[in-house]
């Protein structure tokens, strides 16, 4: 700043620079004075802290069971607990990090006995119609059926086109005697508009619907046309269709059957949440997700309320789509809705997370040309947990009792460490694989 007013003269900045290193000076050594007490408070927090993370690790590691698995098949006290778990509750909820190989063979292994315990349903994270599509698929001819869907155009969903995902679909399938439908789809749907516009077109409308309708088949049409050409995400039909004209065919279809009104909702759903997404509004978008699965859910739920039978289900899904309470997006997802209402209806949810373990990868989605690639897990469940996963053992799968160690946590005390409150809250056991591998990717024609 320049001393206009009493003119800038060589004596003035030379007693305006004496006067700053004085102050310089005081100020250095007030802060020395002041700092003792703090920097001795901050080692006493740090002491504090360290002991309480050691008594989190202390608890994880004894309430700890092994699991092991062979092939398929999987034994161990951690197998018998978690099938003790999932008998005693109504939902038992598979949170996940995606693209573990060995998470769908013990997911369909889980079902096929929690089936023979009345466990009828599978909430998967996908959109209505297209759960149905697979459950049809699989009901066909297995794998078989699943491969000759996944070979349509948009037939294959993002997480089931993975070997064992669809090894999983058709395991559970089969698990269940019963040929209702099995699994729930309550998601939005990113890459399946074109077996949605498909099985439109298969329905009676209105000739006002029909030019609508070629003109939505038209855009989406055009746009895999140039993310064949490009590999562009940006002209993926999910982030780049308009939802203008979903909306001018629903008003062009004013008399539509359940499912239409369905395929409209997922449609013009996916393209708001991308819309939102792409313009920076993260947190809308996510929220605005997670409703449309709740809602998704709750369609389902009271739609086999009506034959008096409230059913007992798994569902597998990302984690921060199952965490009891706020979500890892801090939205509040399926897994704040499905406690609640377990409780309505006098059981309880049973929440299990399944993370890789250290040096393990995870298939991750190229969307460039729609294939999987190993990688180390990208999805930043395991940040901020290590008081917890330096429970693992480093040479087998470990199921750790979250529940004891609420009483050992403080969760008021403990501001910064999130994650950590969220797991040990959020979910009942954390299953960490160590030495798990990437999922493969499911060849087809």
């Amino acid at each position: 700043m320049r001393l206009l007013y009493y003119g800038d003269t060589p004596w003035l900045v030379g007693w305006v620079s004496m006067l700053k290193n004085a102050i310089n000076s005081l100020s250095a050594l007030i802060l020395v004075v002041s700092s003792a007490p703090t920097l001795a408070q901050s080692a006493e927090t740090d002491s504090v802290a360290a002991l309480a993370t050691q008594k989190i690790t202390d608890a994880a590691i004894a309430n700890r069971y092994t699991l092991t698995q062979d092939g398929n098949r999987f034994s161990g006290p951690a197998w018998e607990k978690l099938l003790e778990e999932g008998r005693n509750a109504q939902f038992f909820l598979i949170g996940e990090e995606h693209g573990v190989a060995e998470n769908p063979k013990l997911s369909a292994a889980l079902f096929a006995e929690l089936a023979k315990s009345g466990y009828t349903k599978i909430v998967i994270e996908t959109s209505p119609t297209m759960a149905r599509l697979l459950d049809d698929a699989a009901s066909d001819n297995g794998v078989g059926g699943l491969q000759k869907l996944f070979a349509e155009p948009g037939g294959e969903p993002a997480f089931f086109g993975m070997k064992e995902e669809a090894e999983f679909v058709a395991q559970a399938r089969a698990a269940l005697a019963d040929k209702n439908s099995l699994f729930w789809g309550v998601d939005y749907e990113v890459t399946g508009d074109r077996q949605l516009i498909k099985r439109l077109k298969q329905k009676q409308k209105p000739d006002a619907a029909v030019a609508v309708l070629d003109k939505l088949a038209s855009e989406s049409g055009a746009l895999w046309e140039k993310h064949a050409a490009t590999g562009g995400p940006q002209h993926i039909f999910s982030f780049a269709g308009d939802p203008q004209i979903v909306r001018d065919l629903r008003a062009a279809w004013p008399d539509r059957d359940n499912e239409t009104s369905a395929i409209l909702d997922t449609l013009e759903e996916t393209l708001e949440i991308n819309r939102l997404y792409l313009n920076g509004q993260n947190w809308q978008s996510n929220q605005r997700r997670a409703d449309l699965i709740r809602a998704n859910f709750l369609r389902h739920w009271q739609a086999e309320q009506v034959d008096g039978r409230p059913p007992r289900l798994m569902a597998k899904m990302g984690a921060s789509h199952l965490v009891r309470g706020r979500s890892y997006t801090e939205a509040f997802d399926l897994g704040a809705l499905l406690p609640e209402l377990a409780a309505m209806e006098g059981g309880h949810s049973f929440n299990v997370m399944v993370l890789p373990g250290k040096g393990s990868l995870t298939a991750v989605f190229d969307p460039t040309n729609f294939s999987f690639k190993a990688a180390p897990a990208k999805d930043g469940y395991a940040k901020g947990i290590e008081p917890v996963l330096d429970a693992a053992m480093q040479d087998q799968f470990t199921l750790i009792d979250l529940r004891p160690l609420r009483s050992v946590i403080r969760p008021g005390k403990m501001q910064n460490d999130q994650n950590l409150v969220r797991l040990i809250f959020g979910y009942d056991m954390l299953l960490v694989m160590s030495g798990s591998t990437a999922s493969s990717e499911l060849i087809h024609d």
